[in-house]
């Protein structure tokens, strides 16, 4: 296990508020504190453990003895009252733990070669939104996603529970300048489409072949410039409804692609 046991204490249980990791925990969720995310839930904690992500401090509740059991007695057994105060959560999950933020990567740093898929996602500011957005795109075979600054951060607690660990296993790229980005992925050989909420081409007709990179906008529409080259699609659907939520048009698009299924070289 990949820990810092610096904040546990090992062989007894926390019953202290004023427990390191706890408090860096807590003022972690409540954005105080930057440079460390918070992982929330079996699944995810595992998914960590799977990966090599070198936890700051594991924390299961002493209500959950089956938990620490079967991470084989690793991480520091807590109050489950105070590990509850710590959660973001109406119920705790029974397991939480601290890690560091992952390492910023470029596009230069991608495994781009075949013909990749990638999400360009521009502001969306709801966590839950972008975290169920991150798991349709590893879903559909999305190779890597870019997320421009303005939205809601890849490493918030909300967006890492909704993606189900896909934010942990997917290349995340964080870029500043849409218009960079843009010119960037067109001298990599990449085709540019972008969802469109009217007036764009139909998904079934539109060539899906080779490097292609989606850019979704905000839940309000709005998409930053980024230039020329972006060739608007846009889901046809009828009745009296305007539009569709974000994640939703998205995953229809990322899977009008037809890369799920397939494996990056």
């Amino acid at each position: 296990m990949l820990y810092n046991r610096s904040m546990c204490a090992d062989g007894q249980i926390i019953r202290s508020r004023s427990n390191a990791g706890l408090k860096r925990m807590r003022a972690v969720l409540a954005g105080r504190e930057r440079g460390a995310l918070v992982l929330e839930g079996e699944r995810l904690v595992r998914d960590a453990l799977r990966l090599g992500y070198p936890l700051e401090g594991l924390f299961v509740g002493d209500d959950h003895p089956e938990i620490h059991a079967s991470l084989g007695g690793e991480g520091s057994l807590v109050e489950a009252a105070l590990l509850q105060q710590a959660s973001g959560l109406k119920t705790s999950p029974g397991v939480m733990a601290l890690a560091p933020i992952p390492k910023a990567l470029t596009l230069e740093q991608l495994n781009l070669e075949g013909d990749p898929l990638l999400l360009v996602v521009a502001g969306i500011s709801d966590p839950g939104n972008l975290g169920a957005l991150a798991r349709s795109a590893e879903a559909a075979g999305v190779r890597a996603l870019v997320l421009l600054s303005g939205g809601a951060s890849p490493w918030n607690a909300k967006a890492l529970r909704g993606s189900m660990g896909s934010l942990l296993r997917l290349p995340v790229v964080i870029a500043e300048d849409a218009l960079q980005v843009g010119r960037e992925l067109s001298g990599l050989g990449f085709r540019q489409a972008v969802a469109a909420t009217r007036d764009g081409g139909a998904p079934a007709e539109f060539d899906w072949a080779g490097p292609i990179a989606l850019w979704v906008s905000s839940e309000t529409g709005a998409l930053p410039d980024s230039g020329q080259g972006l060739e608007p699609l846009t889901i046809p659907i009828t009745g009296e409804v305007d539009s569709l939520n974000v994640t939703v048009a998205a995953s229809l698009l990322l899977f009008a692609a037809g890369r799920a299924g397939s494996k990056a070289p």
